[in-house]
């Protein structure tokens, strides 16, 4: 059981009027000297705060003389605040004089009413205090009600929005190309999303009377592109026909599958598909194919152009010929990758990469039986892992990790045209400064000056605010690569002598093979650390 807090007590008699302050029990609190303090000057009593501080910190029951003189009974009554909020009515209470009245439930009532609070007396808290008085204590007798939140409304979405974009490796150490499960197959008639509508909040009020109003709710609509409709009552989403679904930024997409037996002089090149293209066979050298969702091909991909707005699958491989590109809004899923430029939005992963030029938005997974990357750039914004990179042959193998490859690019573009904005503000100013000076020299500029140095200083203005601009996007990219310490680089097999890593914005050349490990960006440099 808690303790009782320490209170004060006027006491009249023959020697006047005193004070007696007792101390609190177990946990309780002492008396709080200031509202003690307040009590008195609304009693007009004369004290010596000294005296009464001591008695305070003396921790026993103390009494003090106030003054000879003998003041009239003191009825018991109360203080009352409102909390910070509103939402609470404190009552505290204060003894009275042997003879005096006390406070009965009239008056908490009319207390109430003075102070402008129209909640409800909580009666059984009142009644708390009768049984069992405690003074200098808070008693809550009134309470507003707070504002019942609703609910946003939501969109529940029937089918999975994320589908696993690596191939499952088998025990014989290959890689299964054929069952990739990265296609989220749809049937006509069926509910691909649910509408859970919003639920509007109740009002409440302070302990005044004040109305509060709970936060506004959200609804949610169906975002959709075609194949796609409605139900009647407005909660379901449902497709209009057999084929592949899709999420797009909150955007849900159904479309059907192109087939085709391969993309060569029978087809022509394939641009803009609006949906997923299936090729059985291969994409021929110098054939350029482009569709807004995934292209899966069940062959090769020579020299050609293959862009997806989705996922590119190749279950044999790339043989890009020193011009062959593959570029995926998603993944690249490829048996090997040889002579190609590829870049994904997410990850690539394959069997091999041979002086290749990859890159991804997050990580390149190399593995399977071989496992190698040999020749080449390989960049990714989180990791790269292989069984083994660089050669004995000597090639040239470059690894980055820790920024995206596209941020890259964007930053040697921004410091280039910073430099030119401001070789052009160095040409612009002195002709500026020129002219100000002859003008404070009194000579008048012609009409044809004075439109000058408009112009000039236009250019400069718009010159340098280019300029901030660009320094405050390099600035941040500076600072995401300083913090990329989460990029790895790892090695489950072997690192050959010559390969050039990069970790963030540090660099090292391998003098000697390294065996099971991984690199990683430690104060500021490139660092071996063993593979866990």
């Amino acid at each position: 059981m808690s303790g009782r807090n320490g209170y004060f007590k006027l006491v009249l008699d023959s020697g006047g009027t005193s004070l007696v302050i007792y101390p609190p029990t177990e946990d309780g609190k002492k008396v709080d000297f200031r509202e003690l303090e307040g009590y008195l000057k609304r009693k007009n009593l004369e004290y010596s705060a000294t005296m009464i501080r001591s008695a305070i910190d003396k921790g026993a029951e103390s009494r003090v003389l106030l003054q000879k003189t003998k003041i009239p009974e003191v009825n018991e009554e109360t203080s009352v605040s409102v909390s910070e909020d509103g939402m609470r009515a404190i009552f505290r209470f204060y003894p009275s004089t042997e003879g005096g009245t006390k406070v009965d439930l009239n008056e908490i009532k009319g207390d109430l009413k003075a102070n402008g609070i129209k909640a409800e007396l909580k009666e059984e808290v009142f009644n708390e205090f009768l049984a069992n008085k405690e003074y200098c204590r808070s008693y809550v007798l009134a309470e507003g009600k707070p504002p019942e939140e609703g609910s946003d409304g939501e969109i529940k979405y029937l089918f999975n929005t994320d589908p696993s974009m690596k191939p499952t490796v088998k025990e014989d150490g290959s890689v299964d190309f054929f069952h990739l499960n990265t296609v989220t197959v749809c049937a006509k008639d069926q509910v691909v999303a649910e509408l859970i509508p919003s639920v509007p909040g109740k009002e409440g009020y302070d302990v005044y009377g004040g109305r509060l109003q709970p936060r506004p709710v959200k609804d949610v609509h169906f975002s959709h592109g075609p194949n796609l409709h409605v139900s009647d009552d407005g909660k379901q989403l449902i497709s209009d026909i057999d084929g592949h679904i899709d999420l797009v930024q909150d955007k849900i997409f159904v479309a059907g599958v192109l087939e085709l037996e391969n993309v060569d002089t029978s087809t022509g090149n394939i641009e803009n598909y609006q949906g997923n293209l299936l090729v059985k066979g291969n994409i021929t050298a110098g054939f350029t194919v482009k569709a807004t969702g995934d292209i899966e091909v069940r062959g090769v991909i020579e020299g050609a152009y293959v862009e997806a707005g989705g996922q590119i699958t190749v279950v044999r491989g790339v043989n890009g010929m020193e011009k062959g590109v593959l570029k995926a809004g998603k993944n690249v899923v490829v048996k090997y990758i040889e002579n190609a430029t590829v870049s994904a939005g997410a990850n690539v992963t394959t069997e091999c990469i041979i002086n290749s030029k990859v890159t991804a938005g997050n990580g390149i997974y190399v593995d399977g039986k071989k496992g190698f990357i040999s020749g080449g750039s390989v960049r990714a914004r989180f990791e790269i892992e292989a069984k083994i990179i660089g050669s004995d042959m000597g090639g040239d193998t470059i690894l980055e990790v820790g920024i995206d490859p596209a941020i890259k690019e964007r930053l040697a573009e921004l410091r280039g045209e910073n430099d030119s904005l401001s070789k052009n503000a160095k040409k612009i100013q002195p002709v500026i400064l020129a002219m100000q000076q002859r003008v404070k020299k009194g000579e008048k500029l012609s009409s044809g000056q004075v439109q000058q140095v408009k112009v000039l200083s236009a250019q400069l203005i718009e010159c340098q605010k280019k300029y901030g601009e660009n320094q405050k996007e390099i600035d941040s990219i500076m600072e995401e690569m300083e913090g990329a310490d989460d990029a790895v680089i790892a090695v489950r097999d072997m690192a050959y002598a010559g390969t050039r890593l990069t970790v963030s914005d540090s660099t090292m050349v391998l003098k000697t093979a390294y065996n099971y490990c991984r690199f990683v960006r430690k104060r500021g440099e490139v660092s071996m650390i063993p593979f866990v």
